[in-house]
């Protein structure tokens, strides 16, 4: 039997709602238990009953938050299911970790120095390099971002040769652990046109270049800058195995647009198999009287799946 910890994300969002949903769906994988983290409460707004799935607790004592919206009570709930959930993970009892989303302004307001939970793990487990790969199983489609949750007018500032081919890296080893065969990477541009010869922005000639050529001295099969529509395209067509994206909307937008909500959150470089869905905590959603019904739980199913088919590959964490 394979245990997999999923915690409760910011329970004013809808990510307790979707777990419920997942687990009464009757989509997972044989042989798979969830070990539901979090306050008790929030899992029973929820829908959670007992015989779903068992719950590790954390007993805050906390009896009520704001509905729907970030709050300093919510983001104390969702960091300390993710904390409980790491020890179990530590301590064995579990095999993986799915995460619910949480809100960024929630671990603000609650005084929580961490950016998300990739950094708050990434931090716990002294894994500095850990990434965040992006897929949509279904479509076979897989990407890494170079930078994360940061404004778009300081992504050309912040892209450097070493960074973007560590990243490059991460997808390399990432795509190969999925049993892909004649691996080829996308490193799609910066700019229009891929620069257009430097006519709208010298980013591909210079930082990008460089970062395609130091990956490939590395080993990892990257190409050079290319146009990001064109890069999609080609590896949707499947003649690149995955793509590194220089920033959030590079990869999530095409994502979505061909998956929906069956977006997954793969972090490679942990000392353990993380995944989450790769939707936010929707606070307008959750806002709705109808929010268990229209709640789209095919994120977290696709979570579970993924870390479940992980587990099962004797997963190497180096």
């Amino acid at each position: 039997m394979i245990e997999i910890a999923v915690t409760c994300g910011d329970p004013a969002g809808i990510g307790p709602i979707a777990v419920v949903k997942a687990l009464s769906s009757g989509n997972l994988p044989k042989g798979v238990r969830a070990v539901l983290v979090g306050e008790e409460l929030a899992w029973r707004k929820a829908g959670w009953r007992p015989g779903l799935a068992p719950l590790a607790p954390t007993r805050l004592g906390i009896k009520a938050w704001p509905a729907a919206r970030p709050s300093r009570r919510s983001g104390i709930m969702a960091f300390s299911a993710l904390r409980r959930a790491l020890e179990l993970v530590a301590r064995g009892t579990v095999q993986a970790l799915v995460t619910a989303p949480l809100s960024k302004t929630a671990l603000s307001l609650a005084g929580l120095p961490h950016e998300g939970q990739t950094e708050f793990l990434a931090s716990a487990t002294g894994r500095p390099k850990a990434q965040m790969i992006l897929l949509a199983p279904r479509q076979g489609l897989r990407c890494v971002t170079v930078t994360r949750h940061i404004p778009l007018s300081q992504v050309p500032g912040a892209l450097r040769a070493p960074v973007i081919a560590d990243a490059a890296t991460a997808l390399f080893k990432a795509v190969r652990r999925l049993g892909t065969p004649r691996i080829r990477l996308g490193l799609c541009a910066l700019n229009p046109h891929a620069g257009e010869s430097g006519l709208f922005g010298g980013e591909e000639k210079g930082v990008l270049a460089k970062a395609a050529a130091l990956a490939r001295r590395h080993g990892v099969p990257l190409s050079s800058p290319l146009p990001a529509d064109a890069a999609w395209h080609e590896h949707r067509a499947g003649s690149l195995s995955g793509l590194v994206c220089l920033y959030h909307d590079q990869a999530l937008i095409a994502l979505k647009a061909a998956a929906g909500f069956g977006v997954v959150n793969w972090t490679v470089g942990l000392p353990f198999v993380r995944t989450s869905p790769g939707h936010g905590t929707g606070f307008d959603l959750a806002a709705s009287p109808r929010a268990r019904r229209l709640v789209d739980d095919a994120g977290t199913v696709e979570a579970l799946r993924l870390a479940a088919r992980l587990c099962r590959m004797r997963y190497n964490f180096k």
